[in-house]
């Protein structure tokens, strides 16, 4: 259970992760961004970035999955979980690209 709620998560990631760097439905919100800060800023490569916005993604989902999935003790997890998770969704990223 505590390796399908894994891999349940990655994908959800994955998906919030395309959600917001390249779905249409996310472009006011890339573009207030660009126009905020402007179009070499940080924010803006962050935004519009799966590898580097799949990192703030992931970040959450892999602390909820390590505390609601494992023992106390184990939840130091959570850090090698997110950059897993991050790691898998820029990969899928690449594959969709193609």
């Amino acid at each position: 259970m505590v390796w399908a709620a894994l891999v349940l998560v990655t994908i959800a990631v994955a998906r919030l992760t395309r959600l917001v760097a390249t779905d249409v439905i996310m472009l006011p919100l890339r573009r207030w961004v660009v126009n905020k800060w402007g179009e070499d800023s940080a924010m803006s490569y962050l935004i519009h970035c799966s590898w580097c916005s799949s990192m703030w993604i992931a970040a959450p989902g892999a602390v909820l999955w390590a505390f609601l999935m494992l023992p106390t003790k184990d939840w130091w997890l959570a850090v090698p979980a997110a950059l897993a998770m991050s790691y898998v969704t820029g990969l899928l990223s690449q594959l969709e690209e193609r």
